[in-house]
Formats: C-alpha cells, structure tokens, sequence
C-alpha cells in the first residue's frame, strides 16, 4: 500500500509521515531529503523542475520497495499534492505497480502553518507560499487531518481513517469518501 501525505508547507506532513511509518510499520521516503541529497551544498531549491525530478527518485524507490515486501507499505512524505494532476499522477503509479494508494491531506490554519514556518530549526524553501490561494483542493477520496490536534490524536485519526476501506482510497471515478 502507498500512502501518500500532502497538503500545504508547515501543515504537519512530515511529523504525521514519520509517525505514520513508525506504527505501521512502513517505509518512509522522504521528497525533501532526497531532493536535499541530490542538489548538496545550497543547490537544493524547491523549484518545479528539481521537486518533480527528487519525487521521480522516490516512486522508483517506492516500487522497489513494495516488491521487495510484498504486503509492504510506504508512506510518501513531500508532495504537496496541491494539483489535482498530482494525485491523478500518483494513482496511476500506484495502480501501474498494483498497489492501493491512500492519500491523507494534512490541515491547519494558515497562521499556524506560518508560525511553524517561522520556527522551523532548518528553513527550507517552500515551493507552494501557504498565503497563497492559487492551489487546488486535493481531489476525493482523502483522510483529512486537523494538525492542530496532538501529533498522537493526528495518528489516531490517520490510523483510523486508512483501516476503513471506503476512505481515502484513491479508485476510478465513482468511489469518493471523505474522513475527517
């Protein structure tokens, strides 16, 4: 299984996908850090061109992996998935390689998202401005979590929501649930 965390920068995606892939267990493949380690020394940025490159390099991982371990899950943290095409993208990977794919969007309130921005230990360039309202609503089916809670309630409701079946689960048009 592949589940994929986004939503906006600062919103709680990484807490939530390691705390995720420590539970489950899973494999946790981090865009960020691949994309950190492949542009060393300050060339990191978060421009279109690297982010979707550093992504490629972790879906290749990712199927590895899930053939590697059969029954294996990996949890996908650094896309955004602020464009409906992401996620369409995405489910035809996962479908491609057989495997389901569960999408959990990570919430806050946009001045939250800025103040943890601001305190961040090592900024990051963000590719997506949270002020901005120029994204796209990540498509249904989704797990919706409210990263305002405690990181151990945010587990629970994304444990809770990737056990049901109907929620969550990327499918062909037609299948929709929404869990929040």
């Amino acid at each position: 299984m592949i589940v994929a965390v986004g939503g906006l920068p600062w919103t709680g995606k990484s807490t939530l996908a390691r705390n995720l892939a420590e539970r489950l267990p899973g494999f946790l493949l981090d865009k960020i850090a691949v994309r950190d380690q492949l542009f060393p020394g300050g060339r990191s940025t978060a421009s279109r061109e690297q982010n979707d490159w550093s992504f490629e390099v972790v879906l290749t991982a990712a199927a590895w992996n899930l053939e590697a371990t059969p029954g294996g899950v990996v949890v996908l943290d650094g896309p955004p998935l602020t464009r409906g095409r992401d996620v369409q993208a995405l489910n035809r990977f996962a479908s491609g390689i057989g495997q389901p794919l569960k999408v959990i969007e990570c919430v806050c309130p946009t001045e939250i998202a800025l103040e943890r921005g601001r305190v961040e230990p090592v900024p990051r360039p963000a590719s997506i401005d949270v002020r901005v309202p120029c994204r796209e609503p990540i498509p249904d089916p989704k797990i919706v979590v409210d990263t305002t809670l405690s990181e151990d309630r945010c587990l629970a409701l994304a444990l809770q929501g990737l056990r049901r079946p109907d929620v969550g689960a990327q499918a062909p048009i037609g299948l929709a649930g929404r869990f929040e």
